[in-house]
């Protein structure tokens, strides 16, 4: 069931990474041997995954609406939360990932969308499937608009406006696309009525500007590891690094990562882990578009579209491939493991 080619590249890339991390030196050897629990504690979970997910995808319409009925209720207990302790007009905190208002709401909606994607494998959705997913889409934009994180924000906007296009070119009921149109007037009428209220935070979002992220990239690329080929390793600090001791020096605040998970790759991994990690997203999205040709063509959109969403919400805030059990899982592996068992199910029906 795990015997898959994307699966044991996914594995190679983990390996070396881990592997990679003894190879600099200075290193802590307690911390190089940590990055190996991480990194076994990484490989089960996408594996894990990989596994459950081809069983979502036996029961696409139960497990759809399993998946984003709980991402509903958690994003209304989040916002009720946020208005009941008065957190209004501060950025939302609340338990578990939410207490972080970027890499919560970016979990959220990683976890979502993998609901919404395994929707498309089943025509036969009802008129509560349709509220639902229209419900839980404004409650999850409500949540990031309160979280007052531009990143995950862009990332769920580019999502809904990309899903709903590609709902109107291959839905063949005309009753989809008329729920499809309803949802887009609800939505406008809910913008219109809501932005006085939420003007304050918009605003707020405006004025903090990029949040230093483009400093911050070229300062990573400016001042790249002693090894462009293997990088610092996965055990070092960017802290102690010379491109973070000079964004210390610059911004007055200690920076723990380079904010992009490809350029994290790079400084921790070098050359040959960011070649990996390019190498499995490739792979997995050459594998997606090989349906094109297939009776799962309808689906490719879909496909591709997570596989964007990954890359969107890692790319202003991306940390480790290789992490302890964190939103880092559920915004990478999860979505990623998930196209993959997706793949995988579709090459297997078409043969």
């Amino acid at each position: 069931m795990v015997n898959d080619r994307t699966i044991w590249l996914a594995l190679a890339m983990l390996g070396y990474m881990t592997v990679g991390t003894f190879l600099p030196d200075g290193l802590k050897q307690d911390e190089q041997f940590q990055v190996v629990r991480w990194a076994l504690s990484t490989s089960i979970f996408m594996l894990a995954v990989f596994v459950a997910a081809q069983r979502w995808l036996d029961q696409p319409r139960y497990h759809a609406r399993l998946i984003v009925s709980v991402a509903f209720v958690a994003s209304l207990l989040a916002i009720a939360h946020y208005f009941w302790a008065g957190q209004y007009p501060s950025r939302i905190s609340g338990f578990g990932y939410l207490s972080h208002p970027i890499l919560g709401p970016s979990a959220l909606i990683a976890f979502w969308a993998v609901g919404m994607v395994t929707y498309r494998l089943d025509e036969n959705r009802e008129r509560f499937d349709h509220l639902v997913m229209g419900l839980s889409a404004l409650s999850i934009l409500i949540l990031v608009i309160l979280s007052q994180s531009r990143g995950p924000l862009g990332a769920l906007l580019a999502f809904m406006v990309l899903y709903s296009a590609s709902v109107l070119l291959v839905s063949r009921r005309a009753r989809a696309r008329q729920y499809l149109v309803g949802g887009v007037i609800l939505a406008l009428v809910f913008a219109a009525a809501a932005y006085p209220f939420l003007s304050d935070l918009l605003a707020g979002m405006v004025a903090r500007g990029f949040s230093h992220r483009p400093q911050i990239w070229m300062t990573v690329i400016q001042n790249p590891p002693e090894s462009i080929w293997i990088g610092a390793g996965a055990a070092s600090d960017f802290r102690n690094s010379e491109a973070g001791l000079l964004l210390h020096e610059q911004m007055g605040v200690a920076i723990k990562h380079p904010h992009d998970l490809l350029l994290s790759a790079w400084h921790y991994s070098g050359f040959i882990g960011a070649g990996l990690l390019l190498l499995l997203l490739g792979w997995v999205l050459v594998r997606i578009v090989r349906q094109l040709g297939t009776a799962h063509r309808r689906l490719v959109p879909f496909a591709l579209l997570l596989l964007l969403l990954i890359g969107l919400l890692n790319l202003t805030d991306g940390h480790m491939v290789i992490a302890p059990p964190s939103p880092d899982w559920l915004f990478f592996w999860l979505p990623l493991a998930y196209l993959m068992a997706l793949a995988r199910c579709c090459e297997s029906r078409g043969e």
